[in-house]
């Protein structure tokens, strides 16, 4: 197979992704597109893109196209996946796939009826080292789950782009790396009791909130998921704390000092997950990563194009993240 890539947005993500796919065995970058001809032609030389668009529209009606990576701002990913899907292009979008759970709803109802490929690009998710902490989870390996801890959070160092600081650009922490703290701790109340798509029972959260805008620098949330598991989760881009994943049972627990979403990460190597034992000494599990994860991540996309959806992140799970982050966000705008 040799799925045909478009670029939607030249910026940092998308430099990313066009570098890591280089090392796909499925998959190749054929055209960007950025919204101006220029910055587009730019990209597409960099990186020895074939083809460049300084629109949106011109990319997706290019019948030279297979599937598109929408990396846009925020707000812009359900306009653009739904435009997307209704040409006839599979799509992965980045996270989060939306702004809210009833714009997901729209792009998946779009992506289904178009019979299109549609995945939210938590890439983490099918990271060797996660598929070991899930496996360990399920097989009891910590004993019956109890606690959650995940942690995503930096300091932009004050020059914050406008995405992060404005409202109507889909600001603040949680939509920006706070969805992988509620996608991690809700896969971990997966693993323990086998449901799909958990959605906790009670969200509380608390931020503080730039006076300028009112968007979060940073957040706590505290979630009740099914299985009776309580899961403390913090992110922020004004705040610098250790990336982490932290899950505790009964006969055990486990920590991630590295998880996958960091940059370091994102090429092959070997990551580790400590396991204690309650009264027992720490063993070190180490997992290699033989494929850099954007590459890793368009394979993925590859393998399970025909199913339309793929078994990492369905669309019912799309859906339950968003839901989630739904209620942190209204649980911090209520304490404002």
């Amino acid at each position: 197979m040799n799925l045909r890539w478009g670029l939607l947005a030249a910026g940092s993500i998308a430099a990313e992704f066009a570098e890591g796919i280089k090392a796909s065995a499925t998959g190749s970058l054929a055209a960007v597109a950025a919204r101006s001809g220029e910055r587009a032609a730019a990209f597409a030389e960099r990186f020895g893109v074939p083809k460049s668009y300084g629109s949106y529209d011109e990319l997706l009606a290019d019948p030279g196209i297979d599937v598109v990576y929408v990396s846009t701002p925020h707000p812009l990913h359900a306009e653009w996946a739904i435009k997307a899907a209704e040409a006839g292009k599979h799509v992965l979008c980045e996270k989060p796939l939306t702004l809210t759970a009833a714009e997901a709803e729209s792009v998946i109802e779009v992506a289904r009826r178009n019979d299109v490929f549609l995945m939210e690009a938590y890439m983490y998710r099918i990271h060797p080292q996660i598929r070991l902490m899930t496996e360990l989870i399920e097989a009891g390996a910590l004993g019956e789950i109890r606690a959650v801890d995940v942690t995503f959070s930096y300091d932009s160092g004050g020059a914050e782009a406008a995405r992060l600081t404005d409202p109507a650009l889909g600001g603040g922490g949680i939509l920006d790396v706070g969805g992988y703290c509620t996608s991690v701790a809700r896969l971990v109340s997966e693993a323990a009791t086998g449901e799909k798509a958990v959605v906790p029972s009670e969200v509380k959260g608390m931020a503080r909130l730039t006076p300028e805008t009112g968007v979060d620098e940073f957040a706590m949330g505290l979630l009740r998921l099914p299985g009776d598991i309580v899961a403390q989760i913090s992110c922020g881009f004004r705040l610098r704390q250790d990336d982490h994943i932290r899950v505790y049972g009964s006969e055990g627990q486990l920590y991630i000092a590295n998880p996958p979403w960091l940059h370091n990460m994102r090429e092959p190597g070997v990551s580790e997950i400590v396991v204690t034992p309650t009264g027992g000494d720490a063993e070190v599990l180490e997992v290699e990563a033989t494929q850099g994860l954007f590459a890793r991540e368009a394979d993925y996309v590859a393998a399970h194009i025909a199913d339309r959806q793929a078994p990492g992140v369905t669309w019912a799970e799309s859906l339950a993240n968003m839901r989630t982050l739904d209620l942190w966000r209204k649980a911090v705008r209520a304490q404002s």
